[in-house]
């Protein structure tokens, strides 16, 4: 790497790096500068007070552009940080990175740019930023994001905007490229270790060096992070949000001759927590039914409309029923006593009166309340505004824990064989196992406990060909050919955590139906001659149909499903899904796999008219390949039989089979809360169906510079990106796929410093087009229509513009001043509609759920705040012979985000800010260094993620937050080369 001092070029201290082709023509060395994002400052000369009045910022070399390139001289949108910068500015995770990283916004898992992102988390789609570590792609952000602590980075470059013509795989909204520090030839070492709030330990060591001398170099680190949890467990559990960390890795440099080098990177890390929240895995309460408290007193979900003029006899008794457009089930008599609800009709607009439905009475699809009975003090609800450290509680039943085992290897190989020709090979290879298991109620009921576990195994590789070629000093060419595969199996299991194998348990799942089907109707009979079903059952006679094998008789295709398959319930046997808990209590398992391989050539070149213009062109062609199966097991007490009351009235025929089971009394109060049927007859159901697709697109990207002085770079472009289409796995939607996105972006730029290299500005205006928007809604069922399922929706159009710049300013030799920030705004441009499900204006249990479609035109998109920003500022303080003090403190902010399409103030963040402060010491050989922080002063918590509940949690809205006020220290011990960084 190479460190910009004015307009000389000057080596930096440490001789090996990343053997890139040169730079060629386009590359102007200029006295501007940046990093993007922070400044770092010139090496210090005698007299002190010279250096001083001579500092400016510097430049350092990027590979956005898959050449050695400047950040000013790169015609893209970029943040950058350093090593160096990381340390500086105390960056050690997500949270950290998205306070400095304008326009972007980083979930758990995921990350979006400018609006683009991903906002759904199933098996089947491709994420909208595209990771690379080191060059190897990877679909998962939170790999390389976590990897480590961000120890031993050489840099991250966060490119925004479509990547369509430089990168191998996708990249419509952007690329983050994580780049590791390379072995050296100059024996080096380093040690570290911080310590602080919630019992925070972290130890990293790095020994890096020759093992055959300008030959032959290897880098070896190891990371171990502990902390205890944050969150307040009002159950039996420990602490959510702690975790254990840990991250081995070794780094071979080759370099046989001048012109080759071969860098190979390999890494073994584990880690365990707590779950501290995550997508579908909230872990906090904000809300319930849009209130502050939790309904323990209602024993089942759901509602039936009644007319007030109406009473009925008794709670047990009805009279007949009305149709009402709109209305499920019509409108009833209301039961004297019984509080009343008003709802407005999404049909005709009327009001509607409503009560809750009798449990074990009336017909109730919506399942029973897994709180019921519990003491509501021990259920905290945080609200969504105004939340700080001190407020964290959650209560789960202990059952609540991630563990992620992560395996990778890399490898680079440079053949520069003349000035003007260079190639290189790219070669990555990553699997991983990944688990958790989420309380889904959050709640530590002994009576009965949902509880949801998940796995995924994941095997990608790919391989990737560079050329880099200059034909003459005005024209520089880059081509690329990539490949990759990708095998991903996901399982699922939801299940009463109350129950384990070997020990007594009340539950409708660990239990079979004790009476034959047929003694109640004859015309089920058929039902008691079905075998056990299992999560494979439907899989097994859809492949042998293949193979000629008819399907057995209960068995058959449904609503465009190859194979479902129906049978009695005969309770769950406890052979849970590999690796998962094994328990008698499941009442839903499923299991996905997709395989994909991805096929891409791209070529870009850039023709420098003269100092002051360029023209950069370039296009991509791709090809994604992608198969897979779904496959479900699930209990359900759903159109067995027509349970519940007649429309004529009288009495319930659910009620008489609850009594005479022993699960109600008969005055209709429940005598067995565990067993009690709420709609019907149990029945189990196994479905599989498979699906293939192949999308195939070409990109493009057109850009101009003009760089009218040597400290100014203009430029305008129209990028196309595209992101391929993918399945609806694991909902069983009646949209079993959707098609790719495309997004054409124009982008106008300026790059420049300015008061004789003092201040850095990087600014961009862009207008994105943007087509078939990947949008996580509700639809129909394929299993019943009239009912609804989640899928992913491709939303024919929407606009995103907006404005993001990022300022450097150094006013005097000791201070440097740092602002960011952005504004985004998105919207649906075309009519779709969409049903929310998640919302408690219109419960499904009472109106027809295909009748109630939401337009969701001019919406803002979700998960994507509008303002964004911060301001840093850091101090330097000589000490002599004492060494010195530098001060840093950072604020950042943070806009309100909506977490659905529907713009619902219930599914909205408040907007929150942070305050962070480091004061640092460094002994004058630079070998010691120790710093106290305080990250978050203000112990102000914001909102990262929301999950939306339906009317079976009661429209519950749980999910993860900001880290709480964390105080610490850091001590730290440089010793070879590392001293000089």
């Amino acid at each position: 790497m190479y460190r910009f001092v004015g307009d000389a070029i000057v080596p930096d201290p440490d001789p090996v790096r990343r053997l890139e082709p040169a730079p060629g023509s386009r590359s102007r060395v200029r006295n501007s500068a940046i990093l993007a994002i922070a400044a770092a400052w010139t090496a210090s000369t005698p007299p002190q007070a010279a250096a001083e009045a001579a500092r400016q910022i510097e430049e350092i070399l990027v590979t956005a552009e898959r050449r050695a390139s400047t950040v000013s001289d790169t015609s893209i949108s970029i943040t950058a940080f350093t090593g160096e910068i990381l340390e500086e500015f105390g960056i050690r995770n997500q949270e950290d990175l998205q306070n400095y990283i304008p326009a972007a916004v980083i979930e758990p898992y995921d990350v979006a740019i400018r609006g683009v992102g991903r906002n759904f988390r199933s098996l089947g789609g491709d994420p909208g930023v595209a990771t690379y570590l080191n060059g190897v792609y990877s679909e998962d952000f939170g790999i390389a994001s976590t990897e480590g602590g961000l120890y031993d980075i050489d840099r991250i470059e966060v490119l925004r905007g479509p990547q369509g013509t430089l990168y191998g795989r996708n990249a419509i909204g952007g690329a983050i490229n994580f780049i590791n520090r390379l072995p050296t030839d100059e024996f080096e070492g380093e040690a570290r270790a911080i310590v602080g709030s919630y019992d925070l330990q972290e130890y990293y060591g790095m020994l890096s060096g020759p093992i055959i001398r300008d030959w032959l170099q290897a880098r070896v680190t190891g990371v171990k992070r502990t902390r205890d949890g944050y969150i307040d467990d009002l159950g039996p559990a420990p602490d959510a949000g702690n975790y254990g960390d840990e991250n081995y890795a070794l780094g071979l440099r080759l370099t046989p001759t001048d012109t080759i080098e071969i860098n190979t990177r390999v890494n073994e890390r584990s880690y365990a927590r707590r779950m501290a929240g995550a997508d579908a895995g909230g872990i906090v309460v904000f809300g319930e039914n849009n209130t502050g408290t939790r309904d323990t007193s209602t024993f089942v979900r759901g509602y039936r409309a009644v007319n007030p003029s109406i009473t009925c006899p008794s709670q047990l008794v009805r009279t007949a029923t009305v149709d009402s457009p709109g209305i499920k089930r019509g409108v009833g008599c209301t039961i004297a006593g019984m509080p009343t609800f008003t709802f407005r009709n999404p049909v005709t607009g009327a009001d509607v009166l409503a009560q809750r439905k009798v449990p074990g009475v009336d017909r109730s699809d919506e399942g029973f309340n897994s709180v019921y009975g519990l003491d509501s003090a021990q259920l905290p609800v945080l609200g969504f505004d105004n939340i700080n450290g001190d407020d964290l509680e959650t209560s789960t039943n202990g059952h609540q824990d991630e563990y992620f085992d992560h395996q990778a290897v890399s490898l680079d190989a440079a053949w520069n064989p003349t000035d003007r020709v260079g190639f290189k090979y790219i070669f990555g290879y990553t699997d991983y196992f990944y688990d958790r298991t989420t309380d889904t109620d959050l709640s530590n009921n002994t009576l009965f406990d949902t509880q949801f576990y998940v796995s995924q195994e994941a095997e990608y590789t790919s391989h990737e060909l560079q050329l880099f070629l200059d034909p003459t000093d005005a024209l520089s060419i880059t081509s690329g050919l990539f490949y990759y595969d990708a095998k991903l199996t996901q399982r699922g299991d939801n299940y009463d955590s109350t129950c384990d194998p070997g020990t007594a348990c009340g539950s409708t799942y660990a239990n079979d139906f004790p009476i034959p089907y047929g003694a109640i109707d004859p015309a089920l009979a058929f039902i008691d001659f079905t075998p056990q079903l299992d999560l494979l059952s439907a899989r097994v006679a859809g492949t042998a149909e293949k193979n000629g094998t008819p399907l057995p008789f209960y068995c058959g295709p449904l609503n465009g499903i190859p194979v479902y398959c129906f049978g009695k319930w005969v309770g769950d046997t406890g052979n849970s899904v590999p690796h998962g808990p094994q328990t008698v209590g499941s009442s839903q398992e499923y299991q996905t796999r997709t395989e994909r391989e991805a096929y891409a050539a791209y070529t870009q070149a850039t023709y420098t008219f003269s100092e002051a213009w360029a023209l950069t062109l370039g296009v991509r062609w791709a090809r994604d390949e992608l198969d897979g199966y779904e496959s479900i097991y699930y209990y359900t007490t759903d159109d067995v039989l027509p349970l519940g009351f007649d429309p004529s009235g009288g009495l319930s025929t659910l009620m008489f089979i609850n009594q005479a089971l022993g699960f109600l009394g008969p005055n209709g109060e429940i005598l067995d809360p565990q067993r009690l049927l709420n709609a019907g007859l149990p029945t189990a159901t196994s479905i599989w169906r498979e699906l293939d697709r192949q999308d195939t697109e070409i990109t493009w990207r057109a850009n101009l510079d003009w760089t009218p002085t040597d400290d100014d770079l203009i430029y305008l472009s129209a990028t196309k990106g595209y992101r391929g289409g993918g399945f609806n796995f694991g909902f069983f939607s009646s949209n079993p796929e959707y098609e790719p996105e495309t997004l054409i972006s124009y982008e106008l730029g300026y790059k420049g410093t300015l008061l004789d290299g003092t201040l850095q500005i990087n600014s961009a205006l862009y207008y994105y087009d943007y087509n078939d928007i990947h949008t996580f809604g509700q639809g129909p069922s394929v299993i019943d229509p009239d009912e609804t399922s989640t899928s992913v929706w491709a939303v024919p159009d929407a606009k995103i513009w907006g404005t993001d710049t990022e300022i450097v300013w150094l006013p005097t030799g000791r201070i440097t001043l740092g602002l960011n920030f952005s504004y985004t705004h998105t919207e649906y441009a075309s009519d779709f509609v969409l049903i929310d499900g998640f919302g408690e204006e219109s419960p499904g249990s009472l109106f027809v759920a295909i009748g109630q479609p939401i337009n969701i035109k001019g919406n803002r998109m979700p998960r994507i705040p509008e303002w964004k920003g911060g301001v840093w500022g850091q101090y330097e303080w000589p000490l002599g012979d004492l060494g010195q003090l530098v001060f840093f403190s950072g604020w950042n902010w943070i806009d309100k985000v909506y977490f659905s399409p529907f713009e619902n103030e219930d599914d909205a963040t408040g907007s929150y800010a942070r305050l962070d402060a480091r004061a640092t010491w460094l002994s004058v050989d630079k070998a010691w260094n120790l710093t106290v922080f305080a990250n978050n002063v203000f112990d102000e918590i914001g909102i990262r993620q929301i999950d939306r509940g339906g009317e079976g949690s009661n429209y519950l809205r749980s999910g993860a937050t900001t880290d709480p006020r964390l105080i610490g220290l850091e001590v730290r011990y440089k010793f070879g080369g590392a001293r000089s960084r």
